[in-house]
């Protein structure tokens, strides 16, 4: 019983620690975008500062899935992982609180004046919250215990298809807003974690002949990936 008690307090101790330096993280950031990020306003510093956490926290909780398969003996951390995605989703629900509430009025025909991705990367954006979120009300122990392993685990794997969809919408939404500090640190994240999630894909492919649906599903992605390559390039260079 003891042990118990001393588990659940370690727990909480982390929880707490994790929460206070995400906020320290966000204030840093929320500093940068008022002295350094040449925004208008307050409102526009608390959106773009809870956009850039959010994003760089799920690039960080899947950056921490490829770690953990390089070195098995970290997994045991999965816990950091879950928290970066959570404070992840989290930051991403302030962000689309505070942009309704400070550019859109609460106004849904302004968000949705186009169903056209490419025209309007907010449809991007809406896709990236909705898998997100179904994910975070599944993140936890007992969720996985009463889904069963394997169900829990396919469920989760919409995050591929998610991080695409959240890409692509910081990529394209405003790209003079990315080309600062939090914007390299961010796109350093999304480098890193690509790479490691194209690494593994060839590899754990390769071992299975290339011949399984999982392998069908990520040349899928990766298709999805050069299209977005594309059509940032024609946004920012074109």
């Amino acid at each position: 019983m003891s042990k118990l008690f001393e588990g659940a307090v370690k727990g909480w101790k982390f929880v707490l620690s994790f929460l206070a330096i995400s906020i320290l993280f966000w204030l840093a950031q929320f500093a940068y975008q008022v002295y350094f990020g040449a925004v208008l306003s307050f409102d526009m510093a608390i959106v773009r500062s809870f956009a850039f956490v959010g994003a760089t926290f799920i690039a960080l909780a899947l950056l921490c899935s490829i770690v953990f398969k390089f070195y098995p003996k970290y997994a045991k951390y999965h816990y950091v992982r879950r928290s970066f995605g959570v404070m992840g989703v989290v930051f991403g629900i302030l962000h689309i609180y505070s942009a309704l509430n400070a550019y859109f009025f609460w106004d849904l025909s302004k968000v949705y004046f186009s169903l056209n991705p490419i025209e309007n990367p907010l449809i991007f954006g809406s896709a990236a919250f909705s898998l997100l979120f179904i994910m975070l009300l599944t993140s936890t122990d007992w969720a996985e215990e009463k889904l069963t392993p394997p169900r829990w685990k396919m469920i989760h794997r919409v995050v591929y298809f998610a991080y695409w969809a959240l890409v692509a919408h910081f990529l394209l939404i405003n790209p003079p807003a990315i080309m600062n500090l939090p914007g390299y640190v961010l796109i350093a994240a999304v480098l890193l974690t690509l790479a490691g999630q194209l690494y593994w894909f060839v590899k754990m492919s390769s071992m299975r002949k290339f011949a399984n649906l999982g392998t069908k599903i990520g040349f899928f992605i990766i298709l999805l990936y050069l299209i977005l390559a594309y059509f940032v390039y024609v946004k920012y260079f074109g």
